[in-house]
């Protein structure tokens, strides 16, 4: 731990002048702090070529878990589709919900186990994915079923539109407005009469 005395300068103090020559085993301040200067300003050129590499690509769109996989759905009317696998959970340690515009699972599971020895093993394990339900799907609609092989997957159809009927818009004709050359034509006219 560094006290007072190994932060400032062996040399200011009144011993040095009677000992002569003394080394400390600690580095100065002065020379801890400039490395670590020098590190961070290391680090912030570092942030900021890396800031413009990312501005100058735009934005970057980040690759769905390897597990999991989110595809309009297949049919003759596209909808929202999501596939996850589930395997290691089993439908009561399973979740899923609808925030908004989001649907969240969460599977959450836990394990204990105590071996010959009398060791004791506790594993909880967690997991947690969001998807945004683009705005022409029906979230209210959502469906999920489980396969035998433990893939999730999570559906929505896409909204109903009602159809419009056929319907004629009338075009409205709105009265000419009075053209200026023709106000003037019209009273030399009556001056004239």
């Amino acid at each position: 731990m560094l006290c007072r005395m190994h932060l400032a300068p062996f040399a200011s103090s009144s011993l040095a002048t009677r000992l002569g020559t003394v080394r400390t085993l600690w580095p100065h301040a002065e020379t801890i702090f400039s490395e670590l200067q020098q590190e961070m300003e290391k680090a912030r050129q570092f942030m900021s070529s890396f800031e413009q590499l990312l501005s100058s690509h735009g934005p970057i769109a980040a690759e769905p878990a390897p597990s999991s996989s989110a595809a309009p759905a297949q049919g003759s009317g596209e909808g929202f589709s999501v596939c996850q696998d589930v395997k290691s959970f089993a439908p009561e340690q399973l979740s899923v919900k609808v925030v908004g515009r989001k649907v969240v699972l969460v599977g959450q599971k836990e394990t204990q186990s105590t071996d010959e020895k009398g060791s004791f093993s506790y594993k909880y394990e967690v997991l947690k994915r969001e998807w945004d339900v683009p705005e022409e799907v029906d979230a209210e609609a959502l469906t999920c079923s489980l396969s035998s092989e433990g893939q999730l997957r999570i559906e929505a159809p896409r909204l109903a539109l009602p159809s419009a009927a056929e319907r004629s818009v009338p075009i409205q004709v709105s009265p000419a407005a009075p053209q200026p050359g023709a106000a003037k034509d019209g009273a030399v006219s009556k001056a004239q009469a």
